[in-house]
């Protein structure tokens, strides 16, 4: 089985301090290898994973990912030294372009994501810094779903990662980059056995990236028409980019990505608020802070 991380979801941002410690706590406590911070309008996605790595002792704490228009290369290059300095081993530093809708919200001037992160990543290579070199540097993943970027990475990173992306895609890019280069691949997962339930949790939190073109494009890379990702999308592509159901449906989708070439897979655990049930509208999608304890059963016995 391929290593497994969780991601705080969206949600999490609003938690405060004290929760935030609980949590990251807690997922230690269960022996879940990692945790991947968004980087989505709520606290500072660096920051944060500092934060998290000063109340915890093992786990590693990545962000998953960090959009490149947050900070210039030598800003990202200093955080990224000085968290290797200060936690050595613990952090990856997940990056990516982000989209064109986020970085407009932003107020920044969108690049096509090739020419942007390969300067991004030259620019890191060549800053020079005067704080001391850490002697374990942490690895930097790209977000990288298209042919282009994952050979970017290959050259200038250490890893790469996808999101919400189904198993082929992973498959081909294991073909793409050889067997030694690390892939991360970050899949939504609903802890309910309840088909439609479940489809309708997934389909309200995957409606903003189904609905995106370049999303689209590897979908139909992986067999899937343009009927798969209208009206909410259909059950194929739903299960295709979620895990849904039992500890045993869940680990079993674990392992089809760890077979496609994942050598860790990190799960997005959300469920619906009850609490904010309103009729004829769409769930209210959270985090499952709960359903993660039964989740553990799937991790390897050390």
């Amino acid at each position: 089985m391929p290593e497994v991380g969780l991601t705080l979801d969206r949600t999490t941002h609003m938690l405060p301090a004290a929760a935030l410690t609980d949590l990251a706590l807690k997922i230690e406590r269960l022996g879940f290898e990692s945790v991947w911070l968004l980087d989505s309008f709520g606290r500072d996605p660096y920051m944060t994973c500092a934060y998290m790595l000063s109340k915890t002792s093992t786990l590693k704490v990545a962000t998953g990912v960090a959009t490149a228009y947050s900070r210039d290369a030598m800003g990202a290059q200093q955080t990224r030294e000085a968290l290797s300095e200060f936690y050595p081993g613990r952090f990856l530093m997940g990056i990516g372009a982000s989209n064109p809708i986020v970085i407009a919200k932003r107020k920044g001037e969108w690049v096509a994501p090739l020419p942007k992160m390969t300067s991004y990543l030259e620019d890191m290579a060549e800053a020079q810094l005067i704080s001391p070199t850490p002697e374990q540097m942490a690895p930097v993943i790209l977000a990288a779903h298209a042919p282009g970027l994952q050979k970017l990475a290959v050259k200038h990173a250490q890893g790469m990662v996808t999101w919400m992306m189904p198993a082929p895609v992973i498959a081909e890019a294991r073909d793409r980059v050889g067997p030694d280069f690390s892939i991360t691949a970050q899949i939504l997962c609903v802890l309910n056995t309840d088909a439609d339930a479940a489809r309708a949790i997934a389909r309200t939190y995957l409606a903003m990236y189904i609905a995106l073109p370049y999303y689209q494009a590897a979908f139909e890379k992986s067999g899937f028409e343009e009927a798969d990702w209208m009206n909410g999308g259909s059950d194929a592509l739903i299960d295709a980019l979620t895990a849904w159901g039992d500890n045993a449906a869940i680990s079993a989708r674990v392992e089809e990505f760890g077979n496609a070439g994942a050598d860790r897979v990190v799960l997005n655990v959300v469920r619906e608020d009850q609490t904010q049930r309103t009729n004829g509208k769409p769930p209210v999608i959270i985090g499952d802070w709960v359903g993660i304890e039964g989740l553990a059963d799937i991790l390897p016995k050390s």
